[in-house]
């Protein structure tokens, strides 16, 4: 079996991010996913699990949805929300684009999963290759079932297309919930879920976001807006995961962070903005701790000063997602995308590019790098 490919990254402009759609538990579409990030609101609510201590379990859930609605039945509710707002868009390309779409997925999917969340898989698939049929000219549906991660894995795949000139536009995203009994049970299992007093824990969100990506020219003859520019992705492994009884590393993040920002120097640029998805968990903590100067130090700590350039300017933003959103997720990265895209148009932000990680329960790490177009 080939070996996917671990990064990518191009010249500033090359390819952009022309549309955005995003659902959540704070927002239906993507100004407002961005604008009540900015108000700094809050979407915190009681979910109907309840805790082992008898409190209701708490989320930030999508209150139009049903609570009764749970699984791929849910997750298919927050991927239309989504991507439906890229069909004006896609009309724009016409149904001829060559075009693709990568859809990011929690990691209970992957590899052996359970029988119901096999099937559940399958029902994705096929929800998503329909759409694709009808508003995407038929484009090719991938999976990538690897959480927190995966739209970064899917970035790099796609922007390699991109850049190759094998397709003309890609569909990149992600869906997640934890608003289903399995997941529950199981976090509650792992001690991972806030309850009111457990404090190194974590509060869960749902949600869907996709960005249309496509190359510069196919973007101008199609009249395209370019929204922010794509410059790079990368991913990593980390040895030591969450679960796992290895202790952490840093390893992992630190490399794909450091495989993304890289290209900042390479075209005379500081990087001005984090966005992760740093929640109460202790090991996130000291997962950024370990990965955070490895990955933005001059020289590089791992080379001993030996790789000299300079990537962080002297003040860094650092903001995180679930800090508002709850745990998004597989979600994490594109709707982290979504904000930054919106802040460069709207000019609300100073910061000249934004550096993107997302770390999933199990071994993959991600980053990206996007920039004001």
């Amino acid at each position: 079996m080939a070996r996917e490919p671990t990064s990518w990254s191009g010249r500033p402009g090359d390819i952009g991010l022309c549309a955005t759609g995003a659902f959540n538990g704070l927002a239906f579409d993507s100004h407002q996913t961005w604008a009540f990030w900015h108000a700094e609101a809050v979407g915190v609510t009681e979910s109907p699990f309840r805790c082992a201590n008898g409190t209701r379990a708490t989320m930030v859930c999508a209150r139009t949805l049903s609570p009764k609605l749970h699984g791929a039945d849910r997750l298919a509710a927050l991927i239309d929300g989504a991507l439906g707002q890229l069909r004006p868009a896609l009309g724009m390309l016409g149904p001829g684009a060559r075009g693709a779409m990568w859809l990011g997925l929690p990691e209970r999917y992957e590899g052996r999963a359970a029988p119901e969340h096999a099937a559940e898989l399958r029902r994705l698939e096929r929800q998503a290759a329909a759409w694709c049929d009808e508003h995407a000219g038929g484009a090719k549906v991938t999976l990538v079932p690897r959480g927190h991660a995966s739209c970064a894995l899917a970035l790099v795949e796609a922007c390699t297309e991109l850049a190759a000139g094998r397709l003309e536009a890609a569909i990149v995203g992600g869906a997640d919930t934890y608003h289903a009994p399995e997941v529950v049970e199981e976090l509650l299992a792992q001690e991972r879920l806030f309850d009111g007093k457990n404090v190194d824990s974590f509060i869960p969100g749902e949600g869907a976001a996709f960005l249309l990506l496509a190359g510069s020219r196919a973007a101008r003859r199609a009249g395209l807006p370019m929204l922010a520019s794509v410059d790079a992705a990368a991913t990593g492994r980390e040895p030591g995961a969450m679960l796992a009884e290895a202790p952490c590393t840093g390893a992992g993040l630190a490399l794909a962070m450091r495989t993304a920002a890289l290209r900042l120097p390479a075209t005379g640029r500081r990087l001005t903005w984090l966005l992760g998805d740093l929640t109460n968990e202790t090991y996130r903590a000291t997962e950024l701790q370990l990965a955070l100067p490895r990955a933005v130090a001059p020289g590089g700590l791992d080379s001993g000063g030996r790789e000299y350039q300079p990537i962080a300017a002297e003040e860094v933003a650092m903001d995180f997602l679930p800090l508002r959103f709850g745990d998004l997720g597989a979600a994490t990265l594109p709707t982290g995308a979504v904000v930054a895209s919106q802040a460069f148009v709207r000019g609300a932000t100073a910061a000249t590019s934004c550096l993107l990680v997302a770390s999933s329960v199990g071994p993959d790490r991600g980053a990206a790098l996007v920039s004001p177009s």
